[in-house]
C-alpha cells in the first residue's frame, strides 16, 4: 500500500507540472482587424481581414485581474486541482476530499474542452490541459479500484 500511496503523490505532482505548462501554453487567439500584409509572426492569419496573437491562459487571467475582477471567478477551474492537490498532500486520504479532488479535475477536463472544441482555433494548451485532467481522472479512478480490489482479496 505503501508503494502505491507513493505512486499516486508522484503521478498528481506530474499532472499539476503538466497542467502548469499547459496553462503556460495558448488557450485563446485575440484577434484583431488588420491586413494580411501586415500580420508578421508572432501574430497568425486567420483570414476574414482577421490576425490573431495567441494569450496564455496564464496571460489572459493576469489581463483580467488587472482589469476587471469580476471577471476572475471565471479563471477558478483550472485552479481547483492544484488547491485539492495540496489538501490531499497535507491532509492526507480521505473519501471526501478525493471526491472534491475528482470533481476539481472534471471541472478543469470540462473548461479545457470546452476551450479546445469551442474557441475559435485548436491551441495546444487548452488541448494539453484536457488531456492532463482526463488522463488524471482515469488514473485515479483506476488507481482506487485497484486498491479496493486488493482489499477484497486480503480479506478472503
Amino acid at each position: 500500500m505503501f508503494r502505491i500511496s507513493k505512486l499516486k503523490t508522484v503521478g498528481r505532482v506530474a499532472a499539476l507540472l503538466f497542467l502548469l505548462v499547459a496553462l503556460m501554453g495558448p488557450w485563446f487567439a485575440d484577434s484583431h482587424p488588420s491586413t494580411e500584409e501586415r500580420c508578421r509572426p508572432p501574430l497568425i492569419w486567420m483570414g476574414d481581414g482577421r490576425c490573431a496573437g495567441l494569450e496564455s491562459f496564464l496571460g489572459s487571467v493576469k489581463n483580467i485581474f488587472a482589469g476587471q475582477a469580476s471577471l476572475g471567478m471565471l479563471s477558478l477551474p483550472p485552479a481547483l486541482p492544484f488547491l485539492s492537490t495540496l489538501l490531499l498532500l497535507l491532509l492526507g486520504e480521505r473519501r471526501w476530499l478525493w471526491v472534491c479532488h475528482l470533481t476539481a479535475w472534471g471541472f478543469t477536463a470540462l473548461y479545457a474542452l470546452f476551450f479546445f472544441f469551442g474557441g475559435n482555433m485548436y491551441t495546444w494548451g487548452d488541448g494539453l490541459a484536457a488531456v492532463v485532467a482526463v488522463a488524471t481522472l482515469v488514473g485515479e479512478i483506476l488507481i482506487a479500484r485497484r486498491q479496493v480490489a486488493g482489499k477484497h482479496n486480503v480479506l478472503k
